[in-house]
């Protein structure tokens, strides 16, 4: 009954402030002869840029050393997934540590506290 007396409100409103729907007439017409001329467009002439060869690429600096590998002893607490946050700043990524120590590893909702784990680079 609310939600009736509120909409038959803002109906009343409506009506009172005369919104009223637009016809074809109520909308300016635009002659399209007023937007056509037969005058040529000005138009400023095309820069040409000339490519200058580039001096030869001095010689960057070595890529860093690629990340290595590390180790980690479990503690009580730890999971996979808290790994993974620690390491690679996302939890979600503990599939790379379990891929790296399936040999180790026989239950990744039981790893015995001691084992140590390989890291690999994210």
């Amino acid at each position: 009954m609310r939600a009736r007396t509120i909409l038959v409100a803002a109906v009343s409103v409506l009506v009172a402030f005369g919104c009223e729907q637009k016809t074809r007439d109520d909308v300016p017409q635009v002659d399209l002869e007023e937007l056509v001329t037969d005058q040529p467009v000005e138009r400023e002439p095309a820069v040409v840029v000339e490519k200058v060869p580039s001096a030869p690429a001095e010689p960057s600096e070595p890529a860093p050393p690629a990340p290595t590998q590390q180790t980690y002893t479990m503690k009580p607490g730890d999971t996979l997934y808290t790994l993974a946050r620690r390491f690679y700043g996302d939890g979600k990524l503990w599939t790379k540590i379990h891929e790296a120590n399936k040999d180790k590893i026989r239950d990744v909702y039981d790893i015995p506290i001691g084992t140590v784990l390989t890291i690999p680079p994210k």
